[in-house]
Order: structure tokens, then sequence, then C-alpha cells
């Protein structure tokens, strides 16, 4: 016996121990041994009554208490919502100065700080204000006007 010979063997063995065909459903039978499940199948076929729960929409639509409930979260949801968008947004603080002169404030730790507190822009801002205070000086200066200036005349 050669091993094809052998699973034909066993496969005939098996079948004929169980049964392996398709079982086949007599209705007319069924009818007949169980005629009080007959009649409850179709009475509940004539009446649309179904053994199926309703769904959580039918049952939050048809209670009171749960559509009061859901309209609250509903208002909750948009008021807190509302109130968050409508808050102001902070201003950053204005930076004080509290130099008294111009040289002060062109220091390089006085730069430092407004550069670490507004960026370029409070920089350029900061030599602005010391360039107001100093005010525009000439392009050329004549040799009486250093004189004057050095000895404080």
């Amino acid at each position: 016996m050669n091993e094809q010979d052998n699973e034909k063997w066993l496969d005939e063995l098996i079948s004929r121990t169980i049964n392996t065909e398709k079982p086949h459903f007599d209705s007319e039978k069924w009818k007949q041994k169980y005629p009080d499940e007959y009649k409850t199948l179709l009475s509940r076929a004539a009446t649309g009554d179904s053994a199926r729960q309703p769904g959580i929409l039918k049952v939050i639509l048809k209670s009171r208490l749960t559509k009061l409930a859901a309209a609250a979260v509903i208002i909750m949801a948009i008021s807190f919502f509302s109130t968050r968008q409508d808050q102001p947004k902070q201003e950053q603080p204005k930076i004080v100065e509290f130099t008294q002169s111009p040289a002060e404030m062109m220091t390089a730790m006085s730069l430092t700080i407004a550069y670490r507190k507004g960026g370029i822009e409070a920089v350029e801002e900061q030599y602005n204000k010391a360039f107001k205070l100093l005010g525009p000086r000439p392009g050329s200066l004549s040799a009486e006007q250093i004189f004057a200036e050095f000895n404080g005349t």
C-alpha cells in the first residue's frame, strides 16, 4: 500500500464514522413536531414585534429627562467655549526706562536688557530715545567749537 491509498482508506473510514453530509432542514416536519413554537413565530411576524432592543437614540428621544440632560450638556459646552475665546490676550508689559542720560541708555548692559525684553525692535526703540535726547550733531565742527566743549565754555 502506498501513501495515497492509505489516505483514501483513512478518509473513507472517517466519513463512515461521522456523518459528513450537510444537514437538511425539513420545515414541514418541524411544524408538526413543534406547533406551539410555530404559532408564536407567526404571531411575531404578523405584529412586527421582534426580540431586538431599541436603539440608544430611540431611548434618548423618548425620555424627557434625557432630553433635558442632553440640552444642558450642549448649553454648558457652548458657554464654556464662547467664554474661552472672548478672553483678551495679555499684552506684554511696557519697558520702563530709568536711565537718565543717553550714554547710559547705550551701554552694553542696557542694550542687552532691552534685547532680552523685546528683541531687536526694543533695541532700536531705545536707540531712537537716546538719539532724541542727544539731538542731531553737526557734520563738522570748527576748532573754536571743539575747544569750547573741552573747556566747558
